[in-house]
Parts: structure tokens; sequence; C-alpha cells
């Protein structure tokens, strides 16, 4: 699930340099736009509902995953 994660967070925030560490806000790109469509192709990929609230911008992406994986 973390290699989902980071694919996509690559992609939407195009930033190469995203670590399972980095803060969601931390990415280049981060902004309220770019996180809905994160947050939107995120539950696509994993097939799942995500809501806005369970994607913390202040949360790392490995702690992203460990909340998802929790989820499922």
């Amino acid at each position: 699930m973390l290699d989902i994660i980071m694919t996509l967070a690559t992609d939407i925030f195009e930033d190469d340099d995203i670590l399972p560490t980095s803060r969601l806000e931390e990415a280049n790109r981060f902004d309220s736009m770019n996180l809905v469509q994160f947050i939107i192709e995120l539950s696509g990929a994993l097939d799942m509902d995500i809501e806005d609230e369970e994607v913390e911008k202040t949360m790392t992406f490995a702690e992203l995953a460990k909340n998802l994986e929790a989820k499922k």
C-alpha cells in the first residue's frame, strides 16, 4: 500500500524527493486542490472510500499507509 501511496504522491505533487517519512504538507506542490486529487485517486487505486478527514496534512505518508491498512 505504501508503494501505491508514494507513486501517486510523486505524480500528483510532482515531487521526486518525497519519502515515506515526509509529511504531506512538505510536498513541493502541496495545496488543497492537489490534496483533493490525491485523495480521489488514492481512493480509486485502493478501491476504498477515504474521507478528507482521514488524510491529515500533518501526517506522514507512512502514517497514512498504516491508517489505511488498519481500515481495510
